[in-house]
């Protein structure tokens, strides 16, 4: 004797692209949101002699879906005054934990919402 079962895995199916693109929509907020936090708090942190070197931080797309800041446009000081001033590091300071976090937290939502 032989049977068969059939499940139905269209709801599982549907649901987990609805989580992956929600994802994925959630980690490109938050890793653009981290990267203007980075941009904001490193301009802010860079002297303003001629404010030359601060308008060169920006907010740049990276690789397929990815954000991170730009800084230093070229300019010949830009290193020896971040390695004087640890401008570059006080930026950064906490921002992969506080994306890691927010990630999380979307991700989460999202599956509750499954």
């Amino acid at each position: 004797m032989t049977a068969s079962v059939t499940v139905d895995t269209s709801d599982v199916t549907r649901g987990l692209r609805k989580l992956a693109a929600n994802t994925a929509t959630n980690t490109d907020t938050a890793a653009r949101r981290a990267a203007g936090q980075v941009a904001a708090a490193l301009r802010s942190n860079t002297p303003k002699r001629t404010g030359r070197l601060a308008s060169t931080v920006s907010v740049v797309p990276v690789g397929k879906g990815g954000w991170g800041v730009s800084y230093g446009g070229g300019l010949s000081y830009a290193r020896p005054v971040a390695a004087r001033t640890r401008n570059v590091s006080r930026a950064i300071a906490g921002k992969p934990d506080q994306y890691y976090r927010a990630v999380h937290t979307a991700t989460a939502g999202e599956i509750s919402r499954l």
